[in-house]
């Protein structure tokens, strides 16, 4: 964008310029719905909001400003996947939230006419993008992607077939698992398909899988080796042109994969040495303060979160938190599931999981141990992504 000079109107009638780079800061602050609305303004304006720079300058400030960071993404009992601003709870912790003015769309079966036969599954959010798996209850040997920015209620086409051997739908949602990430090197999106011992990796605009052998390593969350009642609970996590997720590898142990989305390697991490592992409670990993964190459970006592300072080096693991279910107030049983969200100025917000009960928004004091608590009773389900509204293109 060239310094150039645009013309506003004074109230009394007489013309004042101001430079064009300082409507550019100017509007960079603004929320996706107010630039939305102003690309109507005059062609200039939508030149500006339109353009690749101004979009990722707009992405970087809304990304640092962590009013906006932090979102939960949710299924409500509806099957619909909605973005929820967390500093709704965050403002509110002591009461039910109140309804919130977002975009909603529905991906359930018969919901859409054109596309009625085939299936959304959500795998992950990244730039203000999500992507979700597409497929045919009859035809899921293939599998689409499609890209969704809620913000601008923009989709992409239908890219990148997947194909896969299953004979049968229960043992390809068994053994097979996707994910979402960014390279910033190249500036690709790019998907991840997981399954035992052995990844496929497709690059956003190309039409080719590359195949990367994982050996004698397994996804924790596969079905097939972990417990029932737990299986969607083990996300896996993109961090710094990363994709993080545990697995076991040959000897049952539990283990941290990071696969470098640029250089499309992986490496095997291992989780902090004082980890012991609980039955029926696995752990997981999450994103706090742009570093990653591995959560556990001692045995019905307490709650540990370790943060990994410098990602990559086993040696960075530091515990970062370590809470008694007596302080959250809390009895952990089986039907349970406990994970960070975010920390801010004085706390750091938990969300516990109940299948039956819905979702409850812990807010925990670190300097006093105080506890607030927000009820989510029409909420089923959550996936602890983080999400920030953007005007990237899913194009």
């Amino acid at each position: 964008m060239n310094p150039s000079t645009a013309k506003l109107w004074k109230s009394n009638g007489n013309l004042i310029f101001l430079p064009e780079e300082l409507i550019v800061q100017v509007l960079s602050y603004l929320p996706v719905k107010s630039l939305t609305q102003l690309r109507c303004v005059n062609k200039a304006w939508n030149t500006i909001i339109s353009d690749p720079k101004f979009i990722k300058l707009h992405l970087q400030r809304s990304t640092k400003d962590r009013r906006n960071l932090t979102q939960i993404l949710c299924f409500f009992k509806d099957s619909c996947m909605q973005p929820y601003p967390l500093n709704a709870l965050l403002n509110t912790p002591s009461m039910d939230v109140p309804t919130i003015d977002y975009t909603e769309i529905f991906f359930s079966h018969g919901s859409n006419p054109l596309v009625s036969n085939l299936l959304y599954q959500f795998i992950g959010s990244c730039n203000g993008l999500l992507c979700f798996q597409v497929f045919s209850p009859t035809d899921f040997q293939n599998t689409l992607f499609q890209l969704w920015n809620p913000a601008t209620k923009a989709f992409s086409i239908y890219f990148g077939p997947h194909s896969n051997s299953h004979t049968h739908i229960y043992d390809y949602l068994r053994f097979s698992k996707f994910s979402f990430g960014y390279d910033n090197s190249t500036n690709t999106y790019k998907i991840l398909y997981m399954s035992p011992n052995k990844f496929e990796i497709f690059s956003y605009g190309g039409n080719v899988w590359k195949l990367i052998q994982l050996f004698h390593v397994v996804p924790l969350d596969h079905w097939n080796i972990a417990p029932k009642k737990r299986r969607f609970y083990n996300q896996d996590m993109y961090l710094n042109d990363t994709i993080n997720f545990l697995a076991r590898d040959i000897a049952q142990h539990i283990v941290i994969i990071s696969l470098n989305l640029g250089t499309e390697t992986y490496h095997e991490l291992l989780p902090p040495r004082d980890f012991v592992e609980v039955r029926l409670h696995l752990p997981t990993i999450s994103v706090l303060e742009d570093s990653l964190c591995f959560c556990h459970h001692t045995q019905k006592t307490d709650f540990i979160i370790w943060k990994m300072k410098e990602l990559g080096i086993e040696k960075a693991w530091t515990q970062f938190l370590k809470i008694s279910y007596h302080d959250l107030d809390i009895r952990i049983k089986y039907r349970y599931f406990l994970t960070p969200l975010c920390v801010y100025e004085s706390g750091i917000a938990l969300i516990l999981s109940n299948r039956r009960r819905g979702l409850e928004v812990i807010i925990y004091n670190l300097s006093d141990n105080r506890i607030e608590k927000t009820r989510l009773s029409n909420l089923k389900w959550i996936f602890p992504y983080n999400y920030v509204e953007s005007l990237v293109s899913p194009y």
